[in-house]
């Protein structure tokens, strides 16, 4: 026999892990939708940008080599954080309300993070070649694209869309543990947070030597084997730290309507 609690969460472990997997569920779908809605206008604008400038510029003059080098700190991630921010200051309430936790949500918020966060990988490499080879065809100088690796390589290809997309999560993850904050401490004392909060951030940034953090180390690892080990271990534990932190703030999140 099932029983339920007064919230409506059953009670007996089997329900209770049902209950959290169809919770999740319905958490990662809003999420990913909102995720895709924003990243088909991102990267359309973005992709029109990459190719439309060079070729401006070699209509009409001027220097330009490239735009996914140093693309004001990796655009994509600013809008993952957006969306983590904003989805959760809409969603959270009514998810709580429908019978999910704040478990399920953050653990719905992750799984949507990591499957955009693989597409928009993909994309920033794709797009990245794309623009050197746009780049050689109009015979420019191309000065090379941000990430861990060069992208001359399986490897350097494979590691750069891992890297870009933990980036992704963990920008992501942050943009909720920051709404959590303001919700949880309110203006001034969440304000005060966002420091501390967005360490993840600069770990990724650091571990993938990209993003405004990873400036000084622009120009990737110049140790093949060392590219892999930082980017995927430190891209990794930037989102790990990126979630128990969410976590941890989303328990103590008051749900007012």
């Amino acid at each position: 026999m099932t029983t339920t609690h007064a919230t409506g969460v059953p009670t007996s472990s089997s329900a209770r892990a049902h209950h959290h997997r169809v919770a999740t569920a319905a958490a990662r779908r809003r999420v990913m939708r909102v995720l895709l809605v924003a990243g088909v206008w991102f990267w359309g604008f973005w992709a029109l940008l990459v190719v439309g400038a060079p070729l401006a510029v070699d209509r009409w003059g001027g220097e330009l080599e490239g735009l996914t080098y140093d693309a004001a700190g990796g655009p994509a991630r600013w809008v993952g954080f957006a969306v983590g921010l904003i989805t959760t200051a809409v969603l959270l309430t009514a998810h709580v309300a429908a019978g999910g936790t704040r478990r399920s949500y953050r653990d719905g918020v992750l799984q949507a993070a990591a499957v955009v966060g693989v597409v928009f990988g993909v994309l920033f490499v794709l797009l990245s070649v794309a623009e050197e080879r746009l780049y050689s065809a109009i015979d420019r100088t191309w000065q090379g694209s941000a990430g861990p690796l060069d992208l001359d390589t399986p490897v350097g290809l494979a590691v750069t869309a891992v890297g870009e997309g933990l980036v992704v999560v963990t920008y992501v993850v942050v943009g909720v543990a920051i709404q959590a904050g303001y919700r949880t401490f309110g203006a001034w004392r969440g304000t005060l947070l966002i420091v501390p909060l967005l360490v993840p951030c600069a770990i990724a940034d650091v571990a993938t030597r990209t993003g405004l953090a990873g400036l000084p180390l622009r120009g990737g690892y110049d140790d093949v084997a060392l590219g892999v080990l930082g980017t995927v271990v430190g891209g990794a534990a930037a989102a790990v730290l990126a979630a128990v932190v969410a976590g941890r703030l989303l328990r103590t999140v008051p749900l007012r309507p």
